[in-house]
This record gives C-alpha cells, structure tokens and sequence, in this order.
C-alpha cells in the first residue's frame, strides 16, 4: 500500500484536500449513531417479510430485500466501500424511494395474487362441497331403492310369486354396495330360497355358494346347499355338505347324513369263544381248545367292522 507524505502540497493548492490523507475515510467503518438503530430495525422487519414472501412472489421479496439492504448501516458501508463513494442521504433517500415504488407494485401483484389463491381454494372447497352433497344424495337415492325392491321382493316371496321375487332381487342388486354385507346377504338368501321354490337347483346353489363364502361358520347353509345337489343327484357333494354340517353340530343334516351314508358292517374274522366267556387267545379250532376255560362254547362268533359307504377321504 502506498504511503503519501502529508502536507505535501500545500493546501492552497490542494484539488481534492481530503483525498491525499493517510488513512481512506470510505475505507473507515462509519460510527454507529442512535438513528442506525432505527434503521437496523426497519430492515430486519423487511428482511423477514421478504423471506416470507418470496416462495409466493419472488419479485416482491427481492424489493424488499434490496430495501433492507439500503436501508441498513451495513448496507450502505458496503456500497460505499465497493463503488468507492459517499452514499449521502438524498441518494440514499432516492434509491429508497425508487425501491419503495418497485415494492409498492411489486407488493400488488403479490396481493393479487393471494387473493387468486384464496379464491381458487374457496372455489375448490365449495366444489368439493357440492361433491360430497351430491354423493349424499346418490347414497339416499341407492338406499331408497334398495329397500324398495327388498320389500317388494319380501312380500312376493311371502306370497308365493318365486318369479317375480326373483326378478326383484336381481334387480337390488343393481343398488346393493359390496361393503354391505348385510344388504347382500339379504339379497342372496331372499333368491336361493326363491330359486330352490322353482326348481332351479344350480341357481340355488350358486347363490348357497356366496353365503358359505361370507359365513363358512354357519351349517345351515350347507345343509340347504346339499339338499340341492341331492335333487340334481350330485350325491357326493350334498354327503360333504352334510358332513361338515353335522360335525358343526347341526341336527338336520346328522339325520340326512346318516340316511344317505348309512354305517354298513361287514365281518372281519369269526372268534372261537370259550364258556367262561373269554375269547381263545389263540382262536383255536380243533381238539383242545379253551381246556382251562370250561371248554368251547361258540366255535365262530363273527367281528364285524363298520364303516360307510362314502367315506370321507374320498369325497
């Protein structure tokens, strides 16, 4: 760094008188007065406002930035610094003012531009509104007409009027929600009944099937289920049925079950017995036999074994 000699020239006839000192004023950090203060404070307010802004207007937080940055003791020490002039009030004045125009504008458009959003969103929240009402209305409506046709198909189904009671099933169905087991178990059961009264077994059963599907703990319809492949003489699948049924514990189907697969006997050896009423242990036959237990009495008590016809592993 160079070092001039002060006093040099003498000061009469010195241009610039201050520029020749050792030490460079701009180069000095200025003295900290209470009005700084002021003005620290106002540009922290605007450097928060701005970091809060900026994500939604960029331009409006740049301004208010820049203003905050003018606005600072700081601020203006380092432009004085870098530019290597004096940053005097009426300029400093003049840059805030252009700034606080640009900010004024700026801050407009960012107005503007909040009250879009928020009425987007209004709008989006009454459009969602109007969804859920209209969803509302649908759902009473589907509700309305499901258990119109229950009751219709109910009472024909009382009268005796299978067809049409079927038809009106088949028809709530078109309204029956697959959440609700309720409704649907109502719908299949009212139309296996209906089917079973027409005669038509393979419909029955399909719909037998569904419910077992939805309560496999219930026996009652499995028994129904094996009366119908009875009818069609599918008779391994209703002795299946059956037997599920009554090891469930349900009464009806041990009754059928043990009509349709009756326990069946057959001998499996004959048993020489002696007259104390023991059995030979060697089942002896000839001369000799049960000598210490008072003699033959029965040469050949046949030992039957029972089973069924249908046994269980084969189904």
């Amino acid at each position: 760094m160079k070092h001039y000699v002060p006093k040099l020239i003498p000061e009469k006839y010195r241009v610039l008188p201050d520029y020749f000192r050792q030490e460079n004023p701009l180069e000095t950090t200025p003295v900290t007065d209470p009005v700084d203060y002021l003005w620290w404070a106002l540009a922290g307010v605007f450097t928060l406002i701005s970091l809060f802004v900026w994500t939604q207007h960029a331009g409006f937080g740049l301004c208010l930035l820049l203003f905050a940055f003018f606005a600072s003791p700081w601020g203006r020490h380092r432009v004085e610094k870098g530019l290597r002039f004096y940053f005097t009030s009426s300029l400093k004045a003049g840059v805030l003012g252009l700034l606080a125009v640009a900010s004024v504008v700026t801050g407009q458009q960012y107005r503007q531009q909040v009250a879009k959003t928020a009425e987007a969103l209004r709008l989006e929240g009454i459009e969602k509104q109007r969804i859920e009402q209209e969803a509302n209305r649908q759902h009473m409506i589907r509700l309305d007409s499901l258990r119109s046709y229950l009751t219709l198909a109910d009472a024909s189904l009382k009268k005796g009027a299978y067809i049409k009671s079927i038809n009106l099933y088949s028809q709530s169905l078109r309204f029956a929600s697959e959440s609700n087991g309720v409704d649907n178990h109502h719908i299949w059961t009212g139309l296996a009944e209906s089917y079973v009264r027409t005669r038509q077994y393979q419909q029955a059963i399909k719909q037998y099937d569904k419910l077992i599907a939805e309560r496999s703990s219930d026996p009652e319809y499995q028994y129904k289920r094996a009366l119908c492949y009875q009818k069609i003489g599918r008779k391994i699948e209703a002795i299946s049925d059956l037997n599920d049924a009554s090891l469930a514990g349900y009464k009806p189907a041990t009754r059928l079950y043990n009509q349709l697969n009756p326990l069946l006997r057959r001998v499996l050896y004959y048993q020489t017995v002696c007259c104390d009423g023991s059995d030979s242990p060697s089942n002896a036959k000839g001369s000799g036999a049960c000598s210490h237990h008072g003699g033959v009495c029965n040469w050949n008590k046949p030992i039957y074994k029972t089973y069924r016809k249908y046994d269980r592993t084969g189904f």
